[in-house]
């Protein structure tokens, strides 16, 4: 039984490695603001985010998630340019951080727009190998 394409696969890496290095701000972002929210909704928030889009588009095939990442993925360059001064104030660790996460997500991204993986998305539920996903 054929898996799901290289890209999807990679894809879910990629959003595991997204998923760390956002827990990994989450204390040095506490320690600059330490009245802004508990340290563990901002964990949650972390793990969660990349986690729904994960199920949602590398187990789920939602090409509605998938468009949502993209397009969110895609306001966190110039977001990035934009409050420049918040992703330097609390230290180069938390800054290198937070720029290898907008690689990897923006890596993420072009590997969702890759042919084999818009070809899965839209093929949802329509490939008898897909029961195991879609049943």
């Amino acid at each position: 039984m054929p898996s799901r394409p290289t890209s999807i696969r990679i894809f879910g890496a990629l959003m595991l490695a997204q998923g760390l290095t956002a827990l990994a701000t989450v204390p040095l972002t506490y320690a600059q603001e330490p009245g802004s929210l508990p340290m563990v909704l901002m964990a949650m928030y972390a793990i969660g985010y990349y986690l729904c889009f994960w199920f949602m588009i590398a187990r789920r095939a939602n090409a509605i998630a998938l468009w949502f990442y993209v397009g969110l993925s895609l306001l966190d360059l110039p977001m990035t340019i934009v409050f420049w001064e918040e992703y330097t104030a609390p230290g180069t660790l938390h800054l290198s951080l937070s720029l290898a996460n907008l690689a990897l997500e923006l890596a993420s991204v072009a590997l969702l727009l890759c042919t084999d993986a818009r070809t899965w998305v839209h093929a949802r539920g329509q490939v008898p190998d897909h029961r195991d996903i879609f049943g």
